[in-house]
């Protein structure tokens, strides 16, 4: 006959080694993970590996200014110039265009206007929203895209998650669409943009940048070459920046003012 005190010291170990069973299988369970664990294909990968990179590599600041030798092309004609280049982020584009020694033009570009005093020949005073910008590049170039072009930082108001995406001969390429509009993105191996194009059907506009000649400012990457060709149906603009000086987060001054004879 088995003793009372036999039978608990039987269940007791029956319910231990139940539970230790149990914690061996729920212990096989996590080890061996989910059996369909998709592995990442090599492209998916490179746009991990992209994604993660491309906005630290942007140059921050919240002062910029350039001295650069200007080409401009209109209609097939060459004017050669120095552009001084102010930017304020997210807030001024300031620039002093000369020609000879003598300043030919001075301009003030917030995010709603962009104002323009023409010195040479007949004095002018342009004063208009910022659609004048948009109407000679794009709609979607607004002023932080522009302030984005002058420093070679990534366009954010165009590229998203529903690009194509591709690595090719070292350069990360991005292509997609929206609103319209089709466009195409050339990264390089340091996530900084090579070139890209833009192009709107209705109406027929084209816009194309190219940078080049990278140099550090600190510690990130500015492109001392800037190459934009912009057409709006038979209307051609071409500008070639070759920056000889630039001064990153220097306090700025951003003078303009209208003198009467242009009123």
């Amino acid at each position: 006959m088995i003793k009372p005190y036999t039978n608990k010291f039987l269940l007791i170990l029956g319910l231990t080694g139940l539970l230790i069973t149990s914690c061996r299988a729920k212990k096989e369970i996590v080890e061996t993970g989910p059996l369909n664990k998709k592995e990442l294909t090599e492209s998916e990968k490179a746009r991990l590996r992209f994604e993660s990179q491309v906005d630290s590599a942007e140059l921050p600041f919240d002062y910029f200014s350039g001295k650069a030798k200007a080409t401009i092309t209109t209609n097939n004609l060459d004017n050669n110039a120095t552009i001084n280049l102010r930017i304020k982020k997210d807030e001024i584009i300031w620039a002093s265009v000369s020609a000879f020694g003598i300043e030919a033009a001075r301009a003030y570009i917030t995010p709603d206007s962009v104002k323009v005093l023409v010195r040479l020949g007949k004095n002018n005073y342009i004063n208009k929203g910022f659609d004048y910008i948009q109407d000679m590049t794009n709609k979607k170039v607004d002023f932080k895209t522009l302030q984005s072009i002058l420093v070679g930082n990534k366009l954010r108001n165009f590229s998203d998650q529903t690009d194509d995406f591709k690595v090719e001969d070292l350069f990360y390429i991005l292509t997609g669409g929206k609103e319209g509009l089709s466009y195409k993105f050339n990264y390089n191996n340091q996530f900084k943009t090579d070139n890209f194009e833009i192009e709107n059907n209705t109406p027929d506009q084209h816009l194309n940048v190219g940078y080049g000649n990278y140099a550090s400012y600190n510690s990130h990457l500015v492109p001392l070459e800037i190459s934009i060709s912009s057409q709006t149906g038979d209307k051609k603009l071409a500008v070639y920046l070759k920056y000889i000086k630039v001064s990153v987060n220097e306090p700025l001054e951003f003078p303009f003012s209208v003198p009467k004879r242009f009123n």
